[in-house]
């Protein structure tokens, strides 16, 4: 989970964490000893964890988009790196029970319980380490089939959320990715108005090239692959498919006409020459997952977010690594290019510390800092670069002044975790996706 959408994506597991944190006594974990699952994990899933996390029955559940009564449901959550088997440090549940004391976004929370005990956490990195095998538990394999609605027996009652947004180059559609596949809203009503069939079974992101004649859209299947798939955008006939990440695609950014970068939870980003289908470059040095892209405008230089806290800049032309700026304290989520500005490029980054940080990458200074009441998933630019606006876990979209740093409007836009956001590109409205396919317009005033 614009799965570590990362990836965009970390909030959501909050609830999950602390309920399976909050379960049964420690349990010894000697190294030797193989952690049996359905006897020392599942329990205190099923205690703790099942009642808002199992199969949809109403529009409130499962949270998060994180289903866990099935392994199905676990691999196939919003965000794929919950659980990373044989990866215990790659691991969302791992890496938030593990926080030190006082620290923001550690799991439980420290008005709602007391940490796991040393031994607990050891058992969990242990069974994540030992490969997460769940034995021959399969779940609820029923929670798979749809619910369905008295009047149409072809619409579930509860769709997976909108991880992914982009709108077309005229601003008369707006692309939706979820779970559910690809679909094309026309805009402002924000009707269906056609479905796409992709490669992925996730989609994470979506990026129109740069003459708007085709669509880069990004997902895969967790720990297992990363897919790449180009559409030309008016027949949404597939015109390539690119298979070498080795974990979801959570980033597409595209360089130019006939070439793009894409970041993944395998820890990699990849330059791909899309004349050939081949990747001409690879650049390797975040130590989780990557969250997102940007290039600058010379597109000799990229800038990518990570899951390790940092915000790093890279040189296309040697292929390394610039520099590493890492004054956020938890994960990264997302980043945007200030458009059409003068003097020294400036980025804006959201992370799940609750901050935006706005920095001049070409010189690795971060330049100030805005504090949020929710985190942040996905941050963008308002049209003429004045104002970002920002989409939060508490399902709220934010404007932030950049030059006093000032929060000057809260718009509540859907309910559960704004996973998702657009801005049209040349009215100034703000589309918002989240759980349950909801999509919403906005105009900040």
């Amino acid at each position: 989970m614009r799965l570590e959408r990362y990836p965009k994506f970390a909030a959501s597991m909050s609830i999950f964490i602390f309920l399976l944190m909050a379960a049964s006594p420690a349990i010894s974990a000697d190294s030797e000893t193989e952690i049996n699952f359905e006897t020392q994990i599942l329990p205190r899933l099923q205690n703790r964890c099942f009642s808002c996390h199992s199969a949809p029955g109403n529009v409130t559940k499962p949270k998060g988009g994180v289903q866990l009564d099935s392994v199905k449901g676990i691999e196939t959550s919003l965000h794929g790196e919950v659980i990373v088997a044989g990866e215990p440090e790659d691991s969302l549940l791992y890496q938030r029970i593990t926080l030190p004391e006082g620290e923001t976004g550690i799991m439980p929370p420290p008005e709602t319980g007391d940490p796991l005990t040393a031994q607990e956490t050891d058992l969990i990195r242990k069974w994540i380490q030992q490969g997460a095998d769940y034995g021959e538990w399969t779940g609820n394999q029923s929670a798979h089939k749809a619910s369905v609605t008295d009047t149409n027996s072809h619409q579930p009652t509860v769709m997976p959320p909108i991880t992914s947004l982009a709108f077309s180059h005229d601003g008369k559609s707006v692309v939706g990715g979820s779970q559910a596949g690809l679909h094309v809203y026309d805009f402002p009503a924000l009707s269906l108005q056609r479905r796409i069939k992709v490669e992925a079974r996730n989609i994470n992101a979506l990026a129109f090239s740069p003459d708007g004649h085709r669509l880069a859209v990004g997902g895969g299947n967790p720990a297992n692959e990363g897919i790449i798939e180009i559409f030309s955008w008016h027949d949404g006939k597939s015109l390539r498919i690119l298979k070498e990440h080795r974990d979801s695609v959570t980033a597409i950014a595209w360089r130019d006409a006939s070439s793009l970068a894409s970041a993944s939870l395998d820890r990699r980003i990849i330059v791909w020459d899309l004349q050939t289908g081949t990747s001409i470059q690879q650049l390797e040095g975040h130590s989780k997952g990557v969250s997102s892209l940007c290039f600058l405008s010379d597109k000799e230089r990229l800038v990518s977010t990570g899951i390790d806290q940092s915000v790093r800049v890279w040189d296309l032309i040697s292929g390394g690594l610039i520099r590493s700026m890492n004054n956020h304290t938890l994960p990264v989520h997302d980043i945007a290019l200030r458009p059409d500005a003068s003097g020294l490029p400036m980025i804006v980054s959201a992370g799940d510390d609750r901050t935006v940080r706005f920095w001049q990458p070409t010189i690795g200074r971060m330049v100030k800092f805005a504090r949020l009441e929710a985190p942040p998933l996905n941050v963008a630019w308002l049209n003429n670069g004045t104002r970002i606006v920002v989409a939060c876990t508490d399902g709220a979209i934010r404007i932030v002044d950049p030059d006093s740093v000032e929060v000057t409007d809260k718009i509540h836009a859907i309910d559960g975790w704004a996973y998702a956001l657009a801005v049209h590109p040349t009215d100034g409205s703000v589309v918002v996706g989240g759980p349950n396919a909801q999509i919403r317009r906005i105009v900040p005033e």
